[in-house]
């Protein structure tokens, strides 16, 4: 599967930029609002002989709220995250609401049939059967330098 550019092994300048790019976005004086509006699952996949396993976290969603689409050779996960963080303390009472969208897109690799995928959701984990067809036609190529 492929990795987001900044995220691969060996680009330290991209790295780099990522961080500065998060560091950035992120106000210094964050409620939790802030941070339920800014919700961006987590996602794991892992790799065995006859399938991908995606596992995407998603606490407190319904599954009817979650929409999984594969569009050509992309994955996407989407949905709205509806949540409510009310605190009582003696006579003070606060509640703030918020709702965001969220979306993460995943390239599949050519060798996925995506005829063939089982989706299940339990405790706050979207789970992601992809079947794969066989080896991939290209895997990469050494090249050799000459001097």
């Amino acid at each position: 599967m492929a990795l987001p550019s900044h995220r691969r092994a060996g680009n330290p300048v991209a790295a780099f930029r990522s961080m500065l790019d998060d560091f950035f976005k992120e106000p210094f004086f964050s409620s939790d609002l802030d941070a339920a509006q800014s919700y961006w699952p987590k996602v794991d996949i892992t790799e065995d002989k006859e399938r991908f396993l995606v596992r995407a976290d998603l606490p407190g969603m319904e599954k009817d709220d979650i929409n999984v689409l594969i569009e050509g050779d992309t994955l996407t996960i989407s949905g709205e995250k509806r949540e409510e963080i009310k605190r009582e303390e003696g006579a003070y009472s606060h509640l703030e609401r918020s709702y965001g969208l969220f979306q993460r897109a995943i390239t599949l690799p050519e060798n996925v049939d995506k005829e063939k995928v089982d989706a299940s959701y339990r405790n706050g984990v979207l789970e992601l059967s992809l079947i794969k067809t066989g080896e991939p036609r290209v895997k990469g190529k050494k090249i050799e330098i000459k001097s």
